[in-house]
């Protein structure tokens, strides 16, 4: 994937394609969409209609029949991540329901609720565990789901660094136009659920955008018409957008 993408050019098909649906998934059919939720933590009515997020620092085991990610939040790395947490990612990682690697990033407004004393080295071993993260998107050719907050411009010096051939879809995205648009220019991808600022949402070219619930109450249908009506489109060719970003994006492997 090239840093440098133009931010109104589409993903290069390094992400999701519906063969990567693992075994006894719904797949995609003229009756049954591809998935347009990329980021849950709850199960889908109709399996393998979004993505579902394992921790396993914190959760068991993948739930059966759903497309999954998983991966350490930035949260739950205080702890021994590397040789408790991380090797239990990898190992789940190379399971054909995952397809992507996350949640896992980076959280400045986490790291206040320390001392202050504390924070650099939380925010290190939080680096640390994104890198291992990064690597591992690599290896296995799965794009990674970020939850980054108040550290953009640490996400874009990483972005840099490692150069990417995986896509990296920022989940959850709440900034402004102006981040938005550093996070497209870099060539990330940008997903949005229950809460977010309309002109992020507007400078978000359709081949870069993703819809999510997170873990919204609200159903998927709900938010989906919202950002639709933010787009000013209505959510039938909101989902068809979605579906055509699905199809023409592959997990690269």
């Amino acid at each position: 994937m090239n840093p440098h993408l133009p931010s109104d050019s589409p993903l290069p098909s390094a992400f999701f394609h519906t063969d990567a649906l693992p075994t006894g998934t719904v797949r995609p059919s003229a009756e049954a969409a591809v998935p347009t939720d990329i980021h849950t933590h709850r199960l889908p009515e109709q399996p393998g209609s979004a993505v579902v997020t394992v921790d396993p620092t914190t959760e068991g085991g993948l739930p059966e029949h759903q497309c999954c990610s998983v991966g350490i939040h930035p949260w739950h790395t205080d702890g021994d991540w590397e040789r408790t947490g991380m090797p239990r990612v990898e190992r789940l990682a190379g399971e054909d329901r995952v397809v992507a690697i996350g949640e896992c990033g980076l959280d400045k407004v986490w790291l206040k609720r320390l001392p202050a004393g504390e924070r650099d080295g939380a925010f290190r071993r939080q680096t640390e565990a994104f890198e291992a993260h990064i690597r591992l998107s690599e290896a296995t050719g799965k794009p990674l789901i970020i939850h980054c907050v108040r550290a953009y411009n640490e996400l874009v010096l990483l972005h840099r660094k490692h150069r990417p051939r995986q896509t990296w879809v920022v989940h959850g995205f709440r900034g402004n136009r102006s981040v938005a648009r550093q996070l497209l220019d870099e060539g990330l991808a940008l997903s949005f659920g229950e809460h977010f600022q309309a002109e992020a949402l507007l400078a978000t070219p359709d081949g870069r955008l993703f819809v999510e619930t997170d873990e919204s109450p609200k159903p998927l249908a709900d938010i989906l018409a919202a950002v639709a009506t933010a787009r000013g489109t209505d959510p039938e060719a909101l989902v068809r957008v979605l579906e055509n970003n699905y199809r023409r994006l592959h997990a690269g492997r």
